[in-house]
């Protein structure tokens, strides 16, 4: 009798300190299939089962689906090959099963699954976070009867517990990461990150912040014209065509675009994360976005279509950088008289890049800039000082 005590203390003390591991080792990853590999491997181990299945439950449709099999060819690792009588019972019921024996239980015996594979041991416990059933973790053996007791149940349903911490928490992960990407597709990542670090539980609405910026806004001259020899399927395919090559030269140089006005696209440097080298990097990206229109009209005129022209416009000076809006609905946006200059630089025809004099006084070396007539600038008594990049802009 002290020996069975001993004994049994003994697999006690084993098997706390195999879910201490086994939480310490689920805790290290927030990938959810190597979470689930991590479970699939301990659980078999430990229980001294033929093969084991992790069942979850679809979060949309509510169906069931293996996502983590053991012992079972690669062909079939997403397919359940238990007692589906079983996992479903589990699953609904949210009560762990253990069976001796299958194919004498009168719970189980006449099921098909039972009968074709002659199943024999099979413990299933429910994967449970937050009140909900997510899934099941599933073992058998189909070859011997009465290896798992109603303490070996217990025990798979205590990794069950730690299993369905680590799978919510990778499942969370992967839909955080998910919506930072989505978020990214439309809002550029500088802002992501900005709105994100500053967000909280308690504020959402992030005040503004005053930063000196060089801005760059750009505009296909005779758009309007242009868009209606199209046909809407074929706008679109142009706008983000061009648009492709617009972004990706804009982000190589550090510029977060701020918004898309129909064709015209307004870029800032310096805003939401400050820059010392602005000017610098807003007149390097109008010079490489130059170039990169040559290159599309090149092919646009191979494939017979015409040219475009793209006026830009750069201002420097301090805008107000925040969000603008409503609880329901808001938008990071940038509030200053650049953001007015630039965009009204980008329309002057014929189209060229255009700046102001705050931009040229911060022109590097290796640019050339020649003066252009004066114009009269928002918020501005006289006509100011207006220079033009030395790189034409017209097709040729």
């Amino acid at each position: 009798m002290l020996h069975m005590a001993l004994a049994h203390e003994i697999d006690l003390g084993t098997r706390d300190h195999l879910l201490y591991e086994l939480a310490r080792d689920l805790s290290s990853s927030l990938d959810l299939d190597t979470v689930l590999a991590k479970v699939m491997d301990r659980v078999i181990t430990l229980m001294r089962a033929s093969r084991g299945f992790i069942v979850l439950v679809d979060q949309i449709d509510g169906s069931l689906s293996v996502q983590m099999s053991s012992g079972s060819d690669p062909e079939n690792a997403r397919q359940f090959l238990g007692s589906k009588t079983v996992i479903e019972r589990v699953v609904n019921s949210g009560q762990a099963v253990v069976s001796t024996d299958a194919s004498l239980d009168d719970r189980f015996k006449g099921q098909q699954s039972v009968i074709m594979q002659n199943l024999r041991s099979i413990i299933a416990v429910p994967l449970v976070t937050k009140g909900h059933v997510i899934g099941a973790l599933y073992v058998d053996n189909p070859f011997r009867a009465s290896i798992f007791e109603e303490k070996d149940m217990e025990f798979l349903q205590a990794i069950s517990d730690l299993a369905a911490i680590a799978i919510d928490n990778a499942r969370q992960y992967e839909r955080s990461e998910f919506l930072r990407e989505l978020f990214e597709a439309h809002v550029n990542k500088q802002v992501t990150d900005y709105v994100l670090t500053r967000s909280g539980r308690t504020l959402r609405f992030l005040p503004g912040e005053r930063r000196e910026v060089t801005m760059l806004n750009s505009d296909i001259a005779g758009f309007s014209t242009l868009s209606q020899s199209m046909d809407a399927e074929e706008l679109v395919l142009f706008l983000n065509d061009y648009f492709q090559r617009m972004i990706r030269v804009v982000l190589d140089h550090g510029g977060n675009i701020d918004k898309f006005q129909g064709d015209g696209m307004l870029v800032v440097f310096g805003a939401p994360n400050p820059m010392r080298d602005h000017a610098e990097r807003a007149l390097n990206a109008a010079r490489a976005m130059v170039r990169e229109i040559d290159r599309f009209n090149r092919e646009l005129v191979d494939g017979g279509r015409s040219a475009i022209s793209v006026g830009m416009g750069l201002d420097t000076g301090e805008v107000v950088a925040g969000h603008v809006g409503s609880d329901d609905r808001m938008e990071f946006t940038l509030i200053g008289v650049p953001v007015n200059n630039s965009a009204y630089l980008s329309k002057v025809r014929p189209a060229r890049v255009l700046m102001s004099e705050a931009t040229r006084a911060r022109v590097p070396r290796g640019f050339q800039v020649a003066n252009y007539e004066p114009l009269l600038l928002k918020g501005a008594k006289d006509p100011q000082a207006i220079y033009e990049l030395a790189i034409t802009l017209r097709a040729d």
